[in-house]
């Protein structure tokens, strides 16, 4: 696989094997590469504990580990704790801001020997429990806890059930000792947790590599302190070893560095070189969808066939056939051959949607996998998992190994968040867990300040299918906000709102038309720039290729203004900017043209609700 031989080309490991022995009132520091984040491990009273610090304040105070498997409660009554220092991977240029330190620690009780796995980098610290076994073992639940220092944090809320089923919730903010009681559905929070903490730091509570078992939630216990939670009230079987999932903390001094972090993703295993001997069908790309804006046409094949042309007039990889063409079509499999086959003459691929509810037999999932791939279609949408249970977690996993297996690429919708399970398994393009444009259809519309927000929280664990760019819909947001959009939320997989024929035949739109033909999915480098705040505005130069990007939004009702310093071009090189704001009179855009360089300075007022995205690329 290419990304395992890049790996093994940067990084070097160095194993050590030293062991020590702990005892009450002995512990086993464990420090990052640079040494800015430390950790502790220790038993108080036959008790376990662990504590994490960041520049040398603490970022998780001691807070109590174990894990209650079959009805013991494990971490309670330890009767010998070893630590043993693996090893270490730099970079080869010895760089040891890329590299991370791991510990594995070998606890005895109840008869029982069981693992605990650290993981340090610069860029924060996790842990994970392993137990061995050959039959079934029982989790019952986690008394793994986390205490935070006096800070505010930021979650999502929505005020009804759909809460920690769909993750689809406004991102709000509260004083950490609130949060108990701050949330009418109880005291559970779902991932990720953002605390600001004094100093303008930012720590990140989630977790990664969600395998094997259930998914995490925090409930907010009080006194600042969370412990983890999950779906089942009873608990979940585990066949064979319990590997649980990284328990992760992220630690960033700014929010550039917030956002640029990459934990999650490297905790997360190579991809199976046998399943993944061929990825060239995994291709990330922009996609026209017919469901959120349909008409009494909707789902007709002479209909979706105008997106497909539509989507061939924009450059557009792919078109999405949602909820309706397996119900709408008599011959439906016929029919989908027909559209993929017209697809095809306009080099556009087709996607299709599936309620999960009809694939949780495998079976019943490989003969709908199998008849979808004989069609000639690329991807898969499926939704409606609607928890992070084990059982709905597995079925993720087993999902995206049978599409691996059809060379099918995967769109998760009612889902929860990632945990970078795309590392592992890439045909996995993108995922909902986020509360995305479809909201503005269902009397919920989404305020801008949330949109300010995502980038610094949900985004953080990875992509996120929203769907931007719904322009005669976008509640309080202007048009050139809803086109930002498309810039700042990252997804390999772009599905593209507003009705492509509309956006086409309506002169308004034809400045951006240029830039939605050449928009990019994925980045090559992300910088925050100064004047960013956590839902009030988001505002990033992002670079693909020799182009640059300058796209802020304003979740804010008062004009705002970004002071922009382009130190990121290159020296002695001159470059033309495109910039699109809203029109000063009308609905519409307004564009303007002219030159740039490293050393110029360029004031950017961005209105109320509003945005701005300009275009740099260097002169030919």
């Amino acid at each position: 696989m290419k990304r395992a031989a890049l790996f093994l080309k940067f990084f070097l490991i160095i194993l050590t094997t030293n062991t020590f022995a702990l005892t009450r009132g002995i512990n086993l520091p464990m420090r990052s590469p640079s040494g800015n984040i430390s950790a502790e491990l220790f038993p108080k009273d036959g008790r376990l504990f662990y504590s994490i610090k960041a520049d040398g304040k603490p970022v998780i105070d001691q807070s109590e580990m174990g894990i209650v498997i079959d009805g013991v409660a494990y971490g309670t009554k330890i009767t010998s704790l070893n630590g043993l220092k693996k090893g270490t991977i730099y970079s080869k240029s010895g760089d040891k801001r890329k590299g991370y330190n791991f510990y594995s620690f070998s606890v005895f009780e109840a008869s029982r020997s069981y693992t605990i796995e650290f993981r340090l980098s610069n860029e924060g610290a996790a842990f994970r429990y392993i137990f061995t076994g050959t039959a079934d073992q029982r989790v019952m639940k986690e008394l793994t806890c986390f205490r935070l220092p006096e800070s505010r944090v930021w979650f999502f809320e929505r005020k009804n059930s759909w809460k920690l089923k769909s993750y689809a919730g406004l991102w709000i903010q509260t004083p950490i000792d609130s949060l108990p009681i701050i949330s009418n559905q109880g005291p559970v929070q779902g991932k990720p947790l953002l605390f600001e903490l004094p100093g303008k730091k930012y720590a990140m509570l989630t977790e990664a590599a969600l395998y094997n078992y259930s998914g995490m939630r925090f409930k907010a216990l009080g006194n600042r302190t969370l412990q983890a939670d999950f779906t089942e009230t009873g608990g979940f079987s585990v066949s064979g070893d319990i590997t649980t999932p990284w328990r992760v903390l992220l630690y960033a001094s700014n929010l550039n560095d917030l956002v640029n972090n990459t934990m999650i993703n490297d905790l997360n295993p190579e991809p199976d070189p046998h399943l993944y001997a061929d990825t060239k069908y995994i291709k990330p790309g922009r996609s026209v969808w017919s469901w959120i804006t349909r008409t009494a046409n909707y789902m007709e094949p002479e209909e979706e066939m105008k997106f497909i042309t539509a989507a061939a007039e924009l450059n557009f990889e792919y078109t999405l056939l949602d909820e309706g063409w397996e119900t709408k079509w008599a011959d439906k499999w016929t029919q989908l051959r027909d559209i993929c086959t017209f697809a095809g003459t306009k080099n556009v691929g087709v996607w299709v949607w599936k309620n999960s509810k009809g694939l949780r037999d495998a079976t019943t999932r490989d003969r709908f996998l199998d008849s979808v791939k004989n069609t000639g279609a690329v991807g898969i949408k499926t939704d409606f998992m609607d928890s992070e249970a084990k059982e709905l977690v597995d079925f993720e996993i087993g999902f995206l190994k049978a599409c691996a297996k059809r060379k099918l690429m995967v769109n998760f919708h009612g889902c929860h968040p990632p945990t970078g399970e795309s590392k592992t398994y890439p045909n996995e393009m993108t995922r909902e867990g986020i509360r995305g444009m479809e909201l503005n259809i269902m009397n919920e519309p989404i305020p801008a300040w949330h949109n300010a927000a995502l980038p610094f929280t949900r985004l953080v664990l990875g992509h996120g299918d929203y769907t931007p760019g719904l322009f005669y819909n976008k509640a309080n947001t202007t048009n050139t906000h809803q086109l930002a959009l498309f810039y700042l939320l990252n997804s390999p997989f772009q599905c593209l709102a507003e009705n492509p024929i509309k956006l086409l035949a309506d002169d308004k739109f034809k400045p951006i038309i240029p830039l939605l033909k050449t928009l990019p999915v994925t980045w090559d480098e992300t910088i925050v720039l100064p004047g960013s705040s956590i839902a009030e505005v988001a505002a990033f130069a992002k670079r693909k290729g020799d182009k640059w990007y300058i796209v802020a939004i304003n979740g804010t009702t008062e004009k705002k203004e970004i002071n922009l310093k382009p130190y990121f071009l290159t020296k002695s090189k001159k470059y033309k900017e495109t910039t699109i704001t809203d029109a000063r009179v009308g609905d519409g855009f307004l564009k303007t043209e002219s030159t740039i360089s490293r050393i110029d300075f360029k004031k950017i007022v961005i209105g109320p609700n509003a945005g701005v995205v300009i275009e740099i690329r260097p002169f030919k």
